[in-house]
């Protein structure tokens, strides 16, 4: 069963606002407080057309990581954290990565593998539910791709 996923994630409130902000992001609510908003092709489009501006992706390390996603981070993650984070599994081959942002700088730099996602969620202040890593307190496991939601 394969994951491919890319998201912005972080508290409820400050996912509200950005979701509040273009009327292609959804809400989707995790457990802790927290949120998520998929970066699905429609919501990247939408902000391309009406920003004029080009989605390039800006980062080896990361495979969908862009432009727009990176303004994102910046312009929302002031006064809190936000992790941006993809996944690109099939069969339990594949990857993952993320980044992390406070204040509208980085935190945490892009990196990807294998355990990347859970010290992001970490330091976003994720707690582990028993026998659960971050990953699975959170409920990612259940979102496998965004163009169900």
């Amino acid at each position: 069963m394969g994951h491919n996923i890319s998201a912005i994630i972080g508290r409820q409130d400050t996912i509200q606002k950005l979701a509040d902000t273009w009327i292609y992001a959804s809400v989707i609510e995790l457990p802790q407080e927290f949120a998520m908003v998929f970066l699905t092709d429609t919501l990247i489009e939408s902000i391309e057309e009406l920003n004029h501006i080009s989605d390039d992706f800006c980062c080896p390390e990361l495979c969908y990581f862009s432009t727009i996603a990176e303004q994102l981070l910046q312009e929302f993650s002031l006064h809190t954290r936000l992790a941006y984070i993809e996944t690109d599994y099939f069969g339990g081959v594949g990857t993952q990565g993320g980044i992390l942002y406070e204040n509208g700088k980085i935190l945490i730099k892009p990196r990807s593998g294998e355990g990347t996602i859970n010290e992001l969620l970490k330091e976003l202040g994720v707690s582990c539910a028993r026998d659960m890593d971050e990953f699975d307190s959170m409920k990612l496991g259940n979102y496998r791709h965004m163009q169900d939601y």
